[in-house]
């Protein structure tokens, strides 16, 4: 393990205007890494741009202290800075080494201190060391290739060097280049431009621009395209255009057979599409090669496959027999690989044919567009169950399977007419404390929640944030300065601890912890009480604690905070804690982080052992909880994969 970091780069950086995520404190505005994950061993640089918001000129430095799983990493590093006027901006660069062990996180606490050694502003960073981009998934998505969006030409966007910057500050690995096919059953033609399906321009160069900057960043791209769609709706349809797509594929309404039309086809509610048979074996030939013309020609690395969800309505195929769609997830998936040279993540919207999808163990990692009902998340404890489902399901080994969620938050409130982006008079913005419960208990329970995208609704935003169906087409609510800190934030909190969170993560079989006093605590998820569940993983017992103590029963049933009214929780006092531990290792040291306090920066706890017929437990106190706390407790680390930092 190295424990010797490097020198910083010494002095200021020149400055470049950037659309980076602007943090609330007086002097660091905003922090990034020059690559989205590192290889074992690589050098990381950080760049901490300041904006001098004191009232004096600032003298001093800046100083970044690494950890892993709350052990510090070497000595701290700084570098200095010198006559930074009021109002001026500059950027320093502070350069770590990285373990060579891969699938850890890094938090990086950051203090700005003057020439006395007083603290002006503290922030964090973190850096993701993994090989690849798909173990811990974190998509976001990219629709600045469109140059216009149906004769609308919003100003959101920057250059695509600038704008996916910006989203790796906000710690996206791999990006959704969301509906920029020529049509659905067709995504490419030799053109420097094309208006896609749905009326918008598409540019080319831009969607290459924005792939090399992907790659410059060590992100990857996926290009999205539906599982069973066909143009039907504009002229010449599919059968007419020259693609060699045939209406025999079809999933027609009615057992028509070989008499079906073209009006025959299940368009589920779009006009313009038809939908192909999933399981038609000729269909799905002619998807993987036309998906492998688009990935080949714009350098695309894989595939985003769309789906609809669940589907009620009976469907017929071209021999008038019934469609059953119990395995064309996997069936679709199987044949189109032999085609497509790349990875490939399918989105089964909703929890319809999952396990299928699953078990076929043909993702590259696990995306869902979770939906808000109690078909699939009909509350914040699902999101536990489905993730402990999947992972079930998957049973990958080394690393078990990844998951990423698509939840649009705020919709209600996003869709008034009132607000400013929809006509009205009001600016309307997310309701942070809605926002920062769904990041909570997405990464609490081991998933990222996949809302972010390129653009900004104003400048400081850093990014814009889905506040429709989960798609990233127009204008979205704009973030409050509170919550452009709180989702920076919690997204590097979720890279800082990713091992924690998110690999291998089993459900513990020590018995069930509890709070002895400061709050009401419940190993169930409801209102009126905070959620405790514990995980297991090689070397540590971890514990989630929720608070929902504020909650209403509305909210709590309403995960995406859709009317925008989520009460936040009231910040505890002290809490005492009893958790019972995996019998079996030696424990060692307990810490404590929340994104909420000190912007994730670890805290050594103290703590006693106890046993009783439940078992060996230990009695410790935390210091105060307002969304989320997590807590770990060494147990046996010294023969886990995560021995050292």
């Amino acid at each position: 393990m190295v424990r010797k970091l490097f020198l910083a780069l010494a002095g200021l950086i020149p400055f470049v205007a950037n659309a980076e995520p602007h943090l609330s404190g007086p002097l660091i505005q905003s922090v990034n890494t020059d690559f989205s994950h590192y290889r074992g061993g690589e050098r990381v640089r950080m760049t901490v741009t300041l904006s001098n918001q004191t009232g004096a000129l600032f003298t001093g430095r800046v100083i970044g202290t690494v950890t892993g799983r709350g052990v510090q990493v070497g000595d701290p590093i700084s570098t200095s800075v010198s006559g930074l006027a009021t109002g001026s901006t500059a950027s320093v660069e502070l350069r770590f080494p990285s373990s060579s062990t891969n699938w850890q996180g890094y938090f990086v606490n950051l203090v700005a201190v003057d020439q006395n050694g007083h603290q002006i502003d503290q922030e964090a960073g973190a850096f993701d060391v993994s090989p690849d981009w798909w173990t811990y998934p974190r998509q976001c998505w990219v629709v600045g290739a469109y140059t216009d969006w149906g004769g609308w030409k919003p100003n959101l966007f920057g250059t695509p060097q600038q704008d996916l910057q910006s989203l790796n500050a906000y710690k996206c690995n791999n990006l959704q280049f969301y509906n920029m096919l020529y049509r659905w059953h067709q995504p490419w033609i030799k053109s420097s431009s094309w208006i896609n399906g749905d009326g918008e321009n598409i540019s080319v160069d831009l969607i290459q621009r924005h792939i090399a900057a992907a790659k410059s960043l060590r992100m990857g791209t996926l290009m999205y395209m539906p599982l069973y769609a066909a143009n039907v709706g504009i002229s010449p349809n599919f059968v007419r255009d020259g693609s060699g797509a045939q209406l025999s594929w079809g999933a027609f309404t009615s057992a028509c057979g070989s008499n079906c039309k073209t009006a025959d086809l299940w368009h589920d509610g779009f006009s313009n599409i038809g939908v192909m048979n999933p399981n038609n074996t000729s269909w799905q030939t002619y998807w993987g090669k036309q998906a492998e013309i688009m990935r080949q020609k714009l350098g695309f690395d894989g595939m985003f496959v769309d789906t609809y969800g669940t589907i009620n309505t009976p469907l017929w195929d071209w021999s008038a027999k019934r469609i059953i769609m119990d395995t064309a997830y996997s069936s679709f998936l199987k044949t189109v690989q032999e085609y497509v040279k790349g990875p490939m993540v399918l989105n089964p919207a909703g929890s319809y044919n999952e396990q299928d999808l699953v078990q076929s163990g043909r993702e590259t990692y696990h995306f869902v567009e979770r939906w808000n009902n109690p078909s699939d998340i009909g509350n914040f404890g699902d999101l536990l169950t489905k993730a402990r489902q999947v992972w079930g399901w998957a049973n990958r080994t080394p690393n078990n399977i990844g998951l990423d969620w698509d939840m649009g938050m705020n919709k209600t409130l996003g869709a008034s007419k009132a607000c400013s982006i929809n006509g009205g008079s009001t600016a309307c913005t997310f309701n942070t404390p809605g926002v920062l419960y769904q990041e909570a208990a997405d990464l609490a329970t081991g998933s990222h929640h996949a809302w972010i995208v390129d653009g900004q609704q104003k400048v400081g935003d850093g990014a814009r944030f889905i506040s429709n169906d989960d798609f990233p087409i127009g204008n979205m609510l704009s973030p409050k300065r509170d919550m452009v800190q709180g989702e920076y934030d919690y997204q590097n909190f979720g890279v800082a601890y990713e091992k924690l969170l998110r690999l291998n993560i089993n459900l513990s079989k020590a018995s069930p912890p509890s709070i002895v006093s400061g709050a009401k605590g419940s190993t169930t998820a409801a209102t009126g009480s905070v959620w405790l569940f514990q995980n297991h993983r090689s070397g540590f017992d971890i514990l989630h604690l929720l608070n929902y103590q504020q909650m209403s029963s509305a909210s709590f049933n309403d995960v995406n905070d859709n009317a925008g009214n989520a009460a936040a929780p009231t910040l505890t006092g002290a809490l005492q804690l009893k958790m019972y531990y995996t019998p079996g290792g030696k424990l060692g040291d307990l810490y404590t982080a929340s994104p909420d306090v000190n912007h994730g920066a670890p805290v050594k706890l103290t703590y006693v052992k106890g046993s009783n017929s439940l078992g060996g437990y230990i009695t410790f106190t935390l210091p105060s909880l307002k969304f989320w706390d997590m807590v770990w407790l060494e147990n046996g680390v010294a023969s886990s994969d995560y021995e050292t930092p």
